[in-house]
């Protein structure tokens, strides 16, 4: 089961609220909180999707499957190695953040994977497709209403770089979803974007 697009932009706010609290999060950084609190955010998600990537090679029944599942270990790698030159370049300790637990609200995904782990054939292409969907689309609605509010402009530069690669794989794996079972094909999608005719778009505002 999905959620909304309205329960979707409504969590995104509320984890762009969810700044680090804890004294020394952002050690010796010359980040805002909130931007490392984004910075974090999609480390997590790299991390999160380069496993998914993995379990899609091992577990998938389709080869489109399998292959995208090897588009998210290739996109996602790339996208962390830059992420942490960035953080290093600010004065936060790459392996520091590596070794801290995800935000609170990747909760869902992490058990998605643990449940992914046992499953196989189609029922693992349609939960897994469905999850990354739902995942990419959580992430492009958090990082287009923190946008607005990101301190440092290199960070601001490097979030508009990333975007792209975040809808592509959300338009793969909407239609992956919408393949394995057309019932599902009025799932999550993200807000409005700014260019590019294929990329998803929603009438629903934040």
């Amino acid at each position: 089961m999905t959620l909304g697009l309205a329960t979707v932009l409504a969590d995104a706010r509320a984890a762009k609220a969810d700044v680090p609290s804890e004294p020394g999060d952002v050690p010796r950084s010359t980040l805002a909180p909130a931007d490392y609190s984004i910075v974090k955010h999609l480390h997590s998600l790299s991390e999160l999707a380069v496993s998914a990537g993995q379990i899609a090679q091992k577990n998938g029944d389709a080869k489109a499957v399998r292959d995208f599942g090897g588009t998210l270990i290739s996109d996602h790698t790339a996208g962390d190695q830059e992420l942490l030159a960035y953080a290093k370049k600010t004065g936060i300790d790459p392996n520091r953040m590596k070794n801290q637990p995800p935000p609170r609200d990747m909760t869902t995904y992490l058990q998605s994977l643990d449940r992914l782990r046992i499953l196989t054939g189609p029922q693992f292409d349609q939960e897994f497709a469905v999850t990354m969907r739902d995942g990419y689309a959580r992430t492009i609605a958090l990082i287009q209403n923190t946008l607005p509010n990101i301190s440092d402009r290199n960070l601001s530069v490097l979030l508009d770089k990333r975007l792209p690669t975040l809808e592509k794989n959300y338009q793969t794996a909407a239609s992956l979803a919408t393949t394995r079972a057309p019932s599902s094909s009025e799932g999550q999608r993200p807000p409005n974007t700014t260019s590019g005719d294929q990329r998803p778009t929603s009438n629903h505002t934040p």
